[in-house]
């Protein structure tokens, strides 16, 4: 359940999905690179002060909207994907122009307003509204609850002793636990899952769990504290854990033999590290850390291969 979870969390969001089509684009970076840090952007919409956001929003609806005239005119039938990607393109022209922008800075104004302009929640920029019923308390127990107890469970503690600790009998949890990632499938923007990874990230506790304390080595705790500043160290980590699974051998718990670090440790650093990306997004920063990942990955590939007696297709003569 948690793997498959944080699978969808860390992999399955669309701004990694659409990730090369946004860092791909070159052509202006290099024209306003000595510029565009001149420009004061707001803190909370990273929109350009010089401007205000209906101007902005009326520019861009104006320039779509002929664009999309002209289209109908000329016979084409266009589906509400087409207008949403007409849309989409002349937010990114009007944005860069006004602010005289690289790439990067587009992206961290895209993340910052994914809600109002696509309906999607993104990691490190999540707003939440106070009447949104994918956020009631199930059982009594809100989001950040069962976050809290997530990261107990998936930190080695048996279910049944969180259970005890809650003053609620187990079938509680398996409710819970159906719950609340059914909502999560649901929720179109995505908000659950972001602030569940948010609260994920924070290592959030609750007063009716904090004596209930996970067995980790001094090894294992230095290591953790290492991953959470070394991002190098992150990503071998990540590369290593990877590799393992595509051996058949379960990853996280070969981190745990081998690092001392659990499950819960482990992808509360991954959601910080993906947080803190998305708020400061560098493509050539990111490009760097996922190479350096997939080079640790192949380096780990080869050591379970080696274990293992080899690759099936060493055998192999072309």
């Amino acid at each position: 359940m948690f793997k498959k979870l944080f699978g969808a969390l860390t992999g399955d969001k669309q701004e990694n999905q659409n990730y090369e089509a946004q860092t791909s684009n070159d052509n202006y970076e290099n024209d306003y690179e000595d510029n565009y840090k001149e420009i004061e952007y707001d803190p909370e919409t990273l929109h350009g002060t010089h401007y205000t956001v209906e101007d902005f929003d009326n520019e861009v609806e104006a320039r779509a909207e002929a664009w999309i005239a002209d289209e109908r005119a000329s016979g084409e039938n266009l589906d509400e994907k087409d207008i949403q990607n007409i849309y989409f393109n002349y937010r990114r022209t009007v944005y860069t122009e006004w602010n005289n922008c690289d790439s990067d800075q587009m992206i961290r104004f895209e993340h910052a307003n994914s809600l109002k302009y696509s309906g999607i929640q993104t990691s490190g920029f999540v707003k939440v509204d106070d009447n949104n019923p994918f956020l009631e308390p199930v059982h009594g127990v809100d989001l950040r609850t069962y976050t809290a107890m997530c990261l107990k469970i998936s930190a080695g503690i048996d279910y049944l002793e969180v259970c005890k600790a809650m003053g609620f009998e187990p079938i509680v949890w398996e409710e819970l636990n159906t719950i609340w990632p059914q909502r999560m499938g649901e929720d179109t923007s995505f908000t659950v899952t972001t602030l569940f990874g948010q609260y994920y990230a924070e290592n959030v506790t609750i007063p009716q769990l904090e004596n209930l304390k996970a067995e980790v080595s001094e090894e294992g705790a230095a290591n953790l504290e290492r991953m959470k500043t070394d991002r190098y160290f992150y990503e071998e980590l990540a590369g290593a854990r990877q590799a393992a699974y595509e051996y058949g051998i379960d990853g996280a718990q070969w981190i745990l033999e081998n690092f001392g670090i659990n499950l819960a440790d482990f992808q509360s650093v991954a959601m910080q590290w993906m947080t803190e990306q998305n708020q400061n997004w560098n493509s050539q920063d990111i490009i760097e850390f996922s190479n350096y990942q997939q080079e640790k990955q192949k380096e780990y590939a080869a050591k379970f291969a080696a274990e293992q007696g080899g690759n099936i297709a060493d055998d192999v003569n072309f």
